[in-house]
């Protein structure tokens, strides 16, 4: 087994996520839009809050050069209507709701199969086939509102209370009876898989070769999937991605054919590709001490981190990886917040220097506070925040940038 410094096993990690620095064009950046930086990183997690800008938004902003704008993300991610172009992504659910590549679909057989085992339980042939009619006479698929009123809903979905029949879409969707590859405005579109996927992978999911694929194989690819969008991860980290048991983590590991490392300060084994091995085998960690700004990465390539960026996504691997211990306060009753109500990271270089209260208010990206992480300095914290919040602002099209004080 492979022994390495958790600051070698850091500096990868981030070095893997391929955030561009700001000079770099569009077309020399590594992901040239969201749908490229989807792929990259194998899932975006997806969350409303407008604090600053929604999840998918943040997460692809931060692997996109400055010149990347936040309207073209959601452009780039779900193709409008029937004539929208290409389908690049499927919506689906680990623990939390996510868009994944529509590449991936076949990786999530298994999840689909055992949520059709409780549709078919909870949900009458009936009440199905109704929500079924009402998608295949909307080409490029169905806005929930169409659903509700060709299923003769007596009630609406408003917010978060949901009719019967939304209950029961959604239900499908993640039964893989229905799917949601395209939006209109912010509107999701219900649509039939063999009309929402591409043809090349729903036939392929459906009746090629990997139809009868052992249940081990498809959990080896997934946690080979994993493992090249998190670089080195635990069985723990890989469960977590996919929302597996530990049980799955472990078997697919054990049939993916990856490469155990020895971790300093790890608990147990991480696990990455045979090529990060070899990086890892030649890599100079750029060092644990945080004691002067010339240890921290250039003052304007700076990034702030959303909460829902596969960097933070996973709390307990942010803390072993990034030493970054991260609470998502948004929730919490304001006297008991201790950093504020939307907290992003500040990263430089490979390390996380700072956290800041982020909120986009009219034409202004305020920041409420900044709080530097053990070891850095206020004012290097301070310069490092005020560069990558100019970044967003820049992509978000907030013309001003307000720091305390």
């Amino acid at each position: 087994m492979l022994s390495v410094s958790a600051a070698a096993v850091r500096d990868v990690v981030v070095a893997g996520q391929m955030i561009p620095a700001p000079g770099v064009s569009l077309a020399e950046a590594p992901q040239q839009d969201a749908a490229q930086v989807l792929r990259q990183v194998g899932l975006l997690q997806l969350d409303p809050l407008m604090r600053v800008s929604t999840a998918q938004r943040l997460t692809s902003l931060t692997r996109l050069p400055r010149r990347a704008r936040a309207e073209r993300v959601d452009a780039a991610l779900w193709p409008a209507g029937p004539f929208g172009g290409e389908r690049v992504g499927f919506e689906a659910f680990t623990k939390v709701a996510c868009l994944f590549p529509v590449e991936d679909w076949p990786l999530l057989r298994y999840s689909r199969a055992r949520h059709r085992d409780h549709v078919e339980r909870v949900l009458s042939a009936r009440v199905r086939q109704q929500i079924l009619t009402v998608v295949a006479d909307h080409p490029g698929g169905a806005p929930i509102g169409a659903i509700e009123t060709g299923a003769g809903a007596g009630e609406r979905t408003t917010g978060w209370n949901w009719s019967e029949i939304k209950k029961a879409a959604e239900l499908m969707v993640r039964a893989g009876e229905l799917v949601i590859t395209a939006r209109e405005g912010t509107t999701r579109l219900f649509d039939l898989p063999e009309r929402g996927l591409p043809a090349e992978v729903f036939d392929g999911d459906a009746a090629g070769p990997r139809a009868a694929e052992p249940e081990d194989e498809v959990l080896a690819r997934l946690s080979r999937r994993a493992v090249g969008s998190l670089v080195v991860a635990t069985e723990a980290d890989i469960a977590h991605h996919y929302h597996l048991s530990p049980g799955q983590a472990e078997a697919g590991v054990r049939a993916a054919g990856l490469v155990p490392l020895a971790v300093d300060g790890w608990r147990t084994p991480g696990w990455c590709t045979s090529e990060v091995a070899e990086q890892l085998e030649q890599a100079e960690p750029t060092g644990e001490a945080l004691s002067s700004a010339g240890q921290l990465g250039p003052v304007n390539q700076a990034r702030l981190i959303g909460p829902f960026d596969p960097l933070l996504r996973d709390r307990r691997r942010a803390s072993r990886i990034l030493g970054f211990d991260y609470l998502f306060e948004a929730y919490v009753p304001a006297a008991k917040r201790v950093y504020g109500h939307y907290v992003m990271g500040v990263l430089s270089g490979s390390q996380m220097v700072a956290r800041a209260d982020v909120q986009r208010s009219g034409d202004t990206l305020r920041i409420n506070g900044v709080f530097p992480e053990k070891g850095v300095s206020r004012r290097a914290a301070t310069a490092r925040t005020r560069a990558a919040a100019k970044t967003l602002a820049t992509q978000l099209g907030a013309a001003d940038v307000a720091l305390p004080g």
